[in-house]
């Protein structure tokens, strides 16, 4: 028996790569005040460190590429476009259907194996709850849906737990009919990512034993604390290879900011309306590639740097507009992040469907990004 995963990640404005900053050399000495964060620190850590891993895995340029024709594109974009939060909680939500090994892997790659269950989904329903909180223009939505054959039934606790801590929507569908099964989930995903992603899976991805499928939809639309505007220039843009491509970039000019040099980069945190959230971005020093410093990234060298950043009186900064979309076969990443058990025949979820148990046989992410003046 076999179960899914799909995820569709949709972001209006995101960036993953290099790009350029001009920056004001006169800074204040106080630091700058950091958006608070949930309650419990340590999972805090655990998340950031999950998602650095999953970004050097899906980085590595000898990534296997998806078997499969790009659900939403024909040709994929380059860059590494992906959400690791929503990876984070599908894995989360599975941890509670787990038992044996299987469950001693999710929780080792997620961080939590020391943690109780009671206390990672009080995490993730705070986390939720407090990314829901809406500010100024912005919007964010995290939803996830269980979709289960119509004479299957939940086992009641894993529903009972969904329900509470992840906001979990559950619906009916016949596998043995993949086309008004990808029909209905798509819609789904479609709706919750305001139609930024228009399919997650496709029929032929339905196998006809699919015991169960989940689908996590994550949509993010922010505006800028200060607005960027189309420059009437264009300007070289140098790629991970080294080549350089013209691109009319945006621009704009910033105050009181946080901003600092590290070793090896550059980082300065832009504030969208209402200041909770901060987009950081990240330069790497001249000469370096975005992949080494990303090998050199883990949560402490990160919360490190942010602890370091400090008040800029001004900063230009020059951005490259772009849009893109990624479908991603995460399984060989997670695999690597030791993951073995959950996508063999042997894995142990007996808690999530009565009288059934199932391994993953497919978990795959379609994002879309796209980063623009206003």
């Amino acid at each position: 028996m076999k179960l899914w995963t799909g995820v569709a990640f949709a972001v209006s404005i995101a960036l993953i790569g290099g790009v350029w900053l001009v920056v004001s050399r006169s800074q204040s000495k106080g630091h700058f005040a950091q958006p608070q964060t949930a309650p419990e620190p340590a999972l805090v850590h655990h998340s950031t460190q999950f998602a650095f891993n999953l970004l050097k895995e899906l980085a590595r340029p000898d990534y296997p590429a998806s078997q499969r024709r790009p659900t939403t594109l024909q040709e994929p974009s380059p860059n590494v476009l992906f959400s690791p939060l929503s990876v984070q909680f599908v894995l989360a939500l599975f941890l509670n259907g787990a038992e044996g090994q299987t469950r001693e892997e999710i929780a080792h790659a997620l961080g939590v194996q020391a943690t109780s269950l009671e206390v990672v989904n009080q995490f993730h329903s705070e986390l939720r709850k407090a990314l829901g909180e809406q500010q100024g223009g912005n919007r964010l939505v995290l939803a996830n849906s269980l979709w289960v054959r119509p004479f299957d039934q939940l086992h009641p606790e894993f529903g009972r737990i969904g329900r509470a801590f992840y906001a979990l929507e559950t619906y009916k569908v016949d596998f043995s009919k993949p086309l008004e099964a990808a029909r209905r989930i798509n819609a789904w995903g479609k709706q919750r990512t305001q139609g930024f992603v228009s399919a997650v899976v496709r029929p032929q991805e339905i196998a006809p034993d699919t015991i169960l499928g989940i689908a996590n939809a994550l949509y993010w639309r922010g505006w800028w604390q200060q607005p960027f505007k189309a420059a009437d220039y264009e300007m070289a843009f140098y790629l991970e290879d080294g080549k350089p491509v013209r691109v009319r970039p945006m621009e704009a000019e910033w105050s009181q900011v946080p901003y600092g040099q590290m070793e090896g980069c550059e980082i300065v945190g832009l504030p969208y309306q209402g200041g909770s959230w901060v987009c950081y971005v990240v330069l790497p020093r001249k000469g370096m590639r975005v992949g080494q410093l990303v090998e050199q990234l883990d949560a402490a060298r990160w919360e490190q740097y942010l602890g370091q950043l400090r008040v800029a009186e001004r900063v230009k900064v020059v951005l490259p507009r772009f849009e893109g979309v990624r479908e991603w076969n995460l399984i060989p990443a997670l695999q690597r992040l030791g993951i073995q058990r959950a996508f063999e025949g042997q894995a142990e979820f007996p808690r999530i469907i009565q009288g059934d148990g199932g391994y993953i046989h497919l978990f795959k992410q379609v994002c879309r990004a796209m980063l623009v003046a206003q």
